[in-house]
């Protein structure tokens, strides 16, 4: 087991729900859902979960607030993303509940916070100047790039029609293969600093099979291609994590 394991089950499912609200404001449904409540309440239940690893991370929920009074720490300002998200996402939830749809305006919002959080995730350990395979610039593209391509790739499973729609399937080829290429760079500067790069590069191999499926997709859609992308998406991303998270001296 890893020493990071709870800030991994934060990075990675909280990475999955930010991605999940960027993917939906990016490609809304062409027609009105019959369970429009389901993407938001997905997004909410994997951020509250992953927030559970912060308060796993820190041992004792006063050591949490403790944290919050802090606003430089990397560990406040994702918390303070993942309250501001867990609001808005509640407020998603409610008004798809109770009347079919939520503005455009607010999902938006929810997007920009989603990706602000993304960034902050990998941020955090850019500072961390004690572990050398952390602190390099590497790191954010790293977390951002498979944030957005975990969530792609579930809102692919979620909607009715994403996968069906060629500018949907092309940019999600695209962003798991930009995803691909951040494990290859984080890989090798793993290897510069004497960590062992195996995971990521296995990662890597996964989330570019996951690319080649988006582009099957683009030129003739199938119903099991939704699921080999999220499996693609989730098992890539976190094989590389695993790997980032194993190189922490703590």
């Amino acid at each position: 087991m890893i020493s990071e394991f709870p800030l991994f089950i934060f990075t990675t499912l909280g990475g999955l729900s930010a991605g999940l609200v960027m993917a939906m404001a990016a490609f809304p449904p062409a027609e009105k859902p019959t369970r429009p409540w389901l993407a938001p309440l997905t997004a909410l239940v994997l951020l509250g979960v992953g927030m559970l690893g912060v308060l796993f991370h820190l041992k004792k929920p006063a050591l949490f607030l403790l944290a919050l009074r802090n606003p430089a720490a990397g560990i406040a300002q994702e918390a303070y993303c993942g309250i501001v998200l867990g609001v808005l996402l509640l407020a998603l939830l409610v008004m798809s509940w109770r009347k079919g749809g939520a503005p455009r305006a607010l999902t938006w919002i929810a997007a920009g916070i989603s990706l602000i959080m993304a960034f902050v995730m990998g941020f955090a350990y850019v500072t961390n100047v004690g572990t050398a395979a952390w602190a390099n610039w590497t790191t954010v593209p790293l977390f951002v790039a498979g944030d957005i391509a975990m969530g792609l790739a579930l809102w692919a499973v979620l909607s009715k029609d994403a996968l069906e729609k060629r500018p949907f399937a092309l940019t999600a080829a695209v962003v798991l293969a930009v995803s691909a290429a951040t494990m290859l760079l984080t890989g090798l500067h793993f290897g510069s600093v004497g960590q062992g790069a195996a995971l990521l590069y296995a990662g890597l191999a996964v989330t570019l099979a996951g690319a080649a499926v988006a582009v099957v997709a683009a030129k003739k859609p199938a119903a099991w291609q939704a699921g080999a992308l999220i499996a693609c998406a989730l098992i890539g991303t976190c094989l590389a994590r695993w790997a980032f998270y194993a190189a922490s001296i703590i």
